[in-house]
């Protein structure tokens, strides 16, 4: 029999409990908090369901609770890519990047550590290339220093100079970060979850991610036509049937975010729906 050591059972409790920050406080699903408690991004596991610890770019309110959300970060060429300040040697889980405006017309300020729980992209000579997990960042107050350094989570694996030409490195805040409404149109925008509670601009709260829940139809509820039970993203955060979301403005290829849960009947549908976003 397997003795697992003290860090794999601590890994086990961060996934099922939510990874809680130094000298955080309990915070329940249904509960916001002004300040962060646990580590942005971090799953929590809650009967079937499944929570993310986000915090809300702007005030999510009424009817927010059976309405999806997005992450409103705007991933871009002209937004979040960078060159290296330094060189990036193999062994090393730091990574020096020019701050520069981030592609945005005035400097734009970075907060410690606000990139943590995200992601950054990296190229090397040879078409080398690394995808890893930000686990911190020094700030940066309107360009000043001109460079951030990220901590990463495990060494590139290989050497890549401050000179390579042309794009080298990508920034991605977590999908949490910036968790704001779902616009009208839909099209441009991805559900990252739905919020049990309203929460004030700047809070931190836990979105859920999977399982059951109800979210309010657009049109026809999903499940109103026989074979029909995928559910997709609809206008501002509520659900469509594959055909509707489909011929919706146009658009050709809808986010899916679950099934309908229960049976449903003809002209009738079920807004029961099992969510299937991040687990």
């Amino acid at each position: 029999m397997r003795r697992y050591s003290r860090e794999e059972w601590s890994k086990v409790f961060d996934h099922i409990l939510g990874e809680r920050l130094p000298g955080g406080s309990e915070q329940h699903y249904d509960e916001f908090s002004p300040t962060a408690q646990y580590v942005l991004g971090c799953p929590m596991a809650v009967d079937e369901r499944v929570y993310h610890y986000a915090r809300a770019g702007a005030a999510l309110v009424d009817p927010c609770t059976y309405r999806l959300q997005v992450n409103a970060d705007l991933n871009s060429a002209a937004t979040w890519d960078m060159l290296l300040a330094a060189p990036v040697v193999a062994t090393s889980r730091v990574v020096s990047v020019t701050h520069g405006n981030y592609g945005l017309p005035v400097a734009t300020t970075v907060a410690v550590n606000e990139l943590v729980g995200g992601w950054i992209e990296l190229w090397g000579a040879g078409n080398l290339h690394a995808w890893r997990r930000i686990l911190g960042n020094t700030g940066s107050v309107a360009g000043v220093p001109a460079f951030i350094n990220i901590t990463i989570d495990r060494p590139v694996g290989f050497v890549m100079a401050a000179a390579t030409p042309g794009i080298t490195v990508a920034l991605h805040r977590s999908i949490y970060y910036n968790t704001q409404m779902m616009g009208v149109i839909p099209t441009f925008q991805s559900a990252n979850g739905l919020t049990p509670i309203p929460v004030p601009i700047n809070n931190f709260f836990w979105l859920q991610t999977w399982g059951p829940c109800f979210i309010a139809p657009q049109l026809a509820n999903p499940g109103f036509v026989a074979d029909d039970r995928d559910v997709y993203a609809g206008n501002q955060g509520t659900t469509l049937n594959l055909a509707a979301a489909a011929a919706a403005w146009g658009n050709v290829s809808p986010q899916r975010v679950g099934y309908v849960m229960g049976m449903s009947t003809v002209g009738d549908g079920n807004s029961d729906i099992m969510l299937q976003l991040a687990s």
